[in-house]
């Protein structure tokens, strides 16, 4: 039986996507030099051979509020990746 990692972004603490970027890289054992884009998020998502990850996005609303464009382009990612089984996605 393979566990799962639950990880939580809470979006009242998250002041811009760097922060954003940063805490995705942290649930996902992203490398150092990992860059603070979709298209690296893209990446390291798609590299990721950890345990599953669940995915959860509190205060998302906040979020979209606080990060504009940034935070539809992030989603998107989350969302493919999440179309494709490689994590469990929740907006709250």
């Amino acid at each position: 039986m393979t566990s799962m990692k639950r990880y939580i972004l809470d979006g009242e603490g998250l002041a811009d996507a760097g922060a954003v970027y940063r805490a995705l890289a942290a649930a996902f054992d992203a490398p150092d030099y990992f860059g603070n884009n979709p298209d690296a998020l893209w990446d390291v998502l798609t590299a990721y051979a950890g345990v599953p990850v669940e995915l959860t996005w509190r205060h998302s609303a906040r979020s979209a509020e606080r990060l504009g464009g940034d935070f539809a382009k992030i989603v998107a990612v989350l969302q493919e990746a999440a179309a494709q089984g490689l994590v469990t996605l929740r907006l709250e």
